[in-house]
């Protein structure tokens, strides 16, 4: 594995050297952030000045689109480089200076310019809506007021961690049920399309009486084959392309989000991502000195769901007019009951961030062990639908063979 020499800066100040071992380049970069280090400076022991060539190939197809993660090492580097005592400007040169990619350094060099020409982070950061959220900017703006920038850049770096984590489990818990149907769509439409007819043609020269099974599949290849086939083929293919257009409007969008809500399973893990990235998300941005209006507001476009946000847009109505934010939400009735009991507490005591944070450390939990169920069950339904269809042509090619041999030893 390749060794890199480095300079760094400590959440201390301290400047440090050493040897880190990594795969890349980037690797090494974000294995000395995880520890609490800015890099300063980076090379590998073979190097002379030169960019390896590595880093030059790679670049030749790096995207210009800043990656969720690359993002999140970014917030994560500001906040070590801010903790070290490092100004604004110089920050966000350091993190030009390692940036991971074309598009990083980019971003990184439009906020340090901006910056240094007058304008504050949180406005910089609102120039690149595609790449920091309306949460990310109104956290930034509240950590410059409040002079505590370093500690909001680790809390939105903490949170981006956790966020992204939750996604890529999403990902993941759907990508083995799309791998499974994709393969078996190929699979029935190969059977289906090209290696049933020619059976089908050999035992209906039999002449014999055909099994109701083998009649239904004789009847669907050769619909799959003909013209009509071709027009219900159309038809489906328009179908599908209406619905999508249809689920991107609001109306669409509500009813479609309405629906995952009520799915057995998986509407529960909806359910509690949403709930989990609520508390999450609100008890950052009171922490951070956010007003309750403004922070559920802002909450409102992070849940996912849009019945959630519209239930949530009920409750900051009553909430204006000076309504118990607990009372409010369990008006709705889209919110859990514990959630609710928490933030009646939190209420009450003043504690509202700490409580909420300490109940989404919990929902978080349950969030995983909700994907987890999904993961389990929905491949082996998607299995079990799968085998009944094969079990169905086999029986539907089987019969009739087995019919004729048992007449001829009749």
């Amino acid at each position: 594995m390749p060794e890199f020499q480095y300079t760094a800066l400590t959440t201390g100040g301290e400047k440090v050297a050493g040897v880190v071992s990594a795969p890349s380049r980037p690797r090494a970069i974000e294995l000395l952030t995880e520890r609490g280090s800015l890099v300063t400076d980076i090379n590998t022991r073979e190097e002379t000045g030169s960019p390896d060539q590595s880093m030059s190939i790679g670049s030749l197809f790096a995207t210009r689109r800043v990656s969720a993660r690359a993002r999140t090492s970014m917030l994560r580097q500001l906040s070590v480089a801010l903790g070290a005592g490092l100004t604004l400007l110089t920050a966000l040169q350091v993190v030009e200076q390692q940036a991971e990619t074309p598009a990083l350094r980019d971003l990184a060099g439009d906020l340090a310019e901006r910056v240094r020409t007058g304008e504050s982070l949180s406005e910089a950061m609102r120039a690149h809506p595609e790449v920091f959220s309306r949460m990310q900017v109104s956290m930034a703006g509240a950590g410059e007021a409040a002079g505590a920038l370093d500690r909001i850049m680790a809390s939105l770096a903490d949170f981006a961690e956790r966020d992204q984590d939750i996604r890529e489990k999403m990902r993941s818990a759907a990508v083995y049920p799309l791998i499974v149907v994709g393969l078996a769509m190929i699979s029935t439409l190969v059977i289906v399309l090209f290696i049933m007819p020619r059976l089908m043609e050999t035992i209906a020269e039999t002449g014999s009486q055909l099994p109701l099974p083998t009649r239904i599949l004789m009847a669907t290849v050769s619909t799959a084959r003909s013209p009509v086939g071709l027009l219900i083929a159309l038809t489906v293919v328009v179908a599908s392309v209406l619905a999508f257009r249809w689920s991107r409007t609001p109306g669409g969008h509500f009813t479609i989000d309405r629906w995952k809500l009520k799915l057995p399973v998986v509407g529960t893990a909806v359910r509690r991502v949403a709930v989990a990235r609520f508390a999450r998300t609100l008890g950052t941005l009171t922490a951070s000195g956010i007003q309750i209006v403004e922070a559920m507001t802002i909450v409102r476009d992070t849940l996912g769901n849009e019945v959630l946000s519209c239930a949530l847009d009920e409750a900051i109505a009553g909430i204006v007019r000076g309504q118990s934010i607990a009372d409010q939400l369990r008006d709705t009735g889209q919110f859990p009951h514990l959630l609710i009991q928490v933030i009646a507490m939190g209420e009450r005591t003043g504690k509202l961030d700490q409580m909420l944070m300490g109940t989404a450390d919990s929902y978080d939990k349950e969030t995983a062990e909700a994907l987890d169920r999904v993961m389990t069950v929905v491949p082996v339904v998607i299995i079990l639908v799968l085998a009944l269809f094969v079990a169905f042509i086999l029986a539907s090619a089987l019969l009739p063979i087995m019919t004729m041999d048992f007449a001829g030893a009749a």
